[in-house]
């Protein structure tokens, strides 16, 4: 029996329609993460990133334990794992993060700090110290620190940019113009050089600052409903990432997002998006920005989940709990109205194990074909920007014998702070099952390939 989408299932989405797509080879590997992963998840950080350096060895290391490879980066037979911390807020934060775990309290289990964390999956983690207080010295290639720093990302199997503030590992790499830094450049000259060796890694904000161009801050609803008009935001306009032109306390500002520069180690092709729907639904965001940067591809990464992006042979593969989802807007129409609508989008679901070449829009999957629907009835939802709700959609729809499911998006409510008009819209998705779309589904885990989405 097929099980309806649940948390413990929680699915990826994944567009695939279209026309084929030239892009050029790049140097290497990323495995952009959609950030709350679980410390014990092997799936992401051993079969995704470890095996993706390939400095994987035989041995299995003890999940239990903090000291399975040595320190020594001349000697040590595991992958060596760079940790950049610049997504805290200052040196002294990024430093404890790295340094110490979070112990358990209540309910919440502890949480690893990044030496001890990556020492359990069998890496040897270095901590690079450029932090948004202190850029101007650790990030330079002039001076001790910055030239200590840069000696570690030419050695590094892998670099890891952790959580937290996106626009704080932007305004630390790079400078007042949007120019490398001199940890920037040498990160890059070993991108470039390095033959493919070296991993690319971000989790929730170090994700987004792997794209070209980023986006930050809002919610679906507010994205579509101001047109996917998004403001771009300099390098030194950091402390503010967010659309302030009604100020920083107006709807505006909250709802919608801004966009600012970032790093440009994923091809430029593709948008990058987290936390994607086990928290909220960022389907709309997504698409909305997309529209905004005038970029055919996204990729939406579920929480707990991490796509490896292979730009060599530009695949990306699917680790982890939960989805991936990507949005093609190559054959969409966009529709004139007061927010912004669009007819065509073509929208897939992976999860582990899937494949999606984002040359050719083809999707892998070992799971079997869906033959005969599982379900008579339809899936409506009445919150689709809601937790898990685009992702049941889409499962469903690929498994119900209705070729339509209609999601409602709700004016948004909230109890403090500006309030949207008593004329804003209620904003509907419609998901459909037509001659492109393919389900498959194996082991409580649905594959989604090439829904029609309109947003109207």
């Amino acid at each position: 029996m097929r099980p309806l989408c649940s948390t413990t299932l929680q699915l990826s989405l994944l567009a695939a329609a279209g026309l084929m797509v030239s892009m050029p080879a790049l140097a290497g590997k990323l495995l952009l993460s959609g950030g709350a992963y679980d410390d014990a998840n092997t799936d992401l950080f051993v079969n995704g990133l470890r095996k993706a350096t390939g400095r994987d060895s035989a041995f299995v290391p003890n999940i239990n334990s903090t000291s399975n490879c040595g320190t020594d980066w001349t000697t040590t037979a595991c992958p060596r794992i760079a940790v950049v911390t610049a997504a805290k807020d200052s040196y002294a934060t990024g430093l404890d993060a790295f340094n110490n775990d979070i112990p358990a309290s209540g309910t919440s289990p502890l949480k690893r700090g990044y030496y001890n964390l990556f020492q359990t999956h069998g890496f040897s983690p270095k901590f690079i110290t450029a932090h948004v207080d202190n850029y101007g010295v650790h990030a330079s290639a002039s001076t001790p620190e910055g030239q200590a720093n840069i000696a570690l990302l030419q050695q590094a199997d892998a670099v890891w940019f952790a959580g937290g503030d996106q626009a704080k590992i932007i305004r630390t790499f790079l400078t007042d113009t949007g120019a490398d830094s001199g940890l920037a450049a040498a990160l890059r000259a070993r991108w470039s050089n390095g033959n493919g060796n070296l991993v690319m890694a971000g989790d929730s904000a170090g994700n987004h600052a792997l794209n070209v161009t980023m986006h930050a801050s809002g919610v679906s609803y507010g994205y579509l409903y101001y047109g996917a008009d998004l403001p771009d935001k300099s390098v030194t306009q950091w402390q503010s990432l967010m659309d302030t032109r009604d100020g920083t306390t107006a709807l505006r500002a909250l709802e919608n997002g801004a966009t600012m520069k970032a790093l440009g180690f994923l091809p430029a092709g593709i948008l990058s998006d987290t936390h994607f729907d086990s928290r909220s639904g960022r389907l709309g965001r997504l698409a909305a920005a997309l529209r905004d940067l005038s970029v055919q591809q996204g990729f939406g990464v579920d929480e707990n989940t991490a796509v490896l992006v292979d730009t060599a042979a530009q695949t990306a593969t699917v680790y982890g709990a939960n989805t991936l989802t990507i949005v093609d807007t190559a054959n969409a129409s966009v529709q004139t109205g007061t927010y912004y609508k669009v007819n065509g989008l073509r929208v897939s679901l992976l999860t582990r194990g899937d494949r999606y070449n984002y040359a050719s829009k083809a999707v892998t999957s070992s799971k079997s074909a869906i033959g005969s629907p599982y379900y008579s009835s339809y899936f409506d939802s009445g919150d689709i920007f809601a937790a898990l709700q685009t992702s049941q959609s889409l499962t469903h729809l690929v498994d119900q014998t209705p070729t339509t499911n209609v999601g409602t998006a709700p004016v948004p409510s909230y109890s403090t702070g500006p309030s949207y008009p008593s004329g804003a819209p209620t904003i509907k998705l419609r998901f459909t099952r037509d001659a492109s779309t393919k389900g498959y589904y194996s082991g409580g885990r649905y594959t989604v390939e090439k829904a029609k989405v309109d947003i109207y």
